[in-house]
């Protein structure tokens, strides 16, 4: 694997980390996707750490029901 390619895996990879956030609101649009896998590596940014779970739809609706 030359150093093109090492590149080319490496964006893959983070674009991918940061499709897989589990705040949909944190998940890049296809157009953001293509610009990160067309721009230079050094401009990507690491997604912040994913929560080691997802909260569940109780835990949601109870904060919501709390600022209410």
């Amino acid at each position: 694997m030359n150093e093109e390619e090492k590149e080319c895996a490496r964006k893959m990879v983070m674009a991918s980390l940061w499709c897989i956030q589990t705040d949909p609101s944190s998940q890049p649009s296809m157009s953001k996707v293509v610009e990160m896998l067309e721009g230079k590596l050094n401009s990507l940014q690491m997604p912040s750490k994913p929560y080691l779970y997802s909260p569940s739809r109780t835990d949601i609706d109870s904060s919501v029901l709390e600022l209410a």
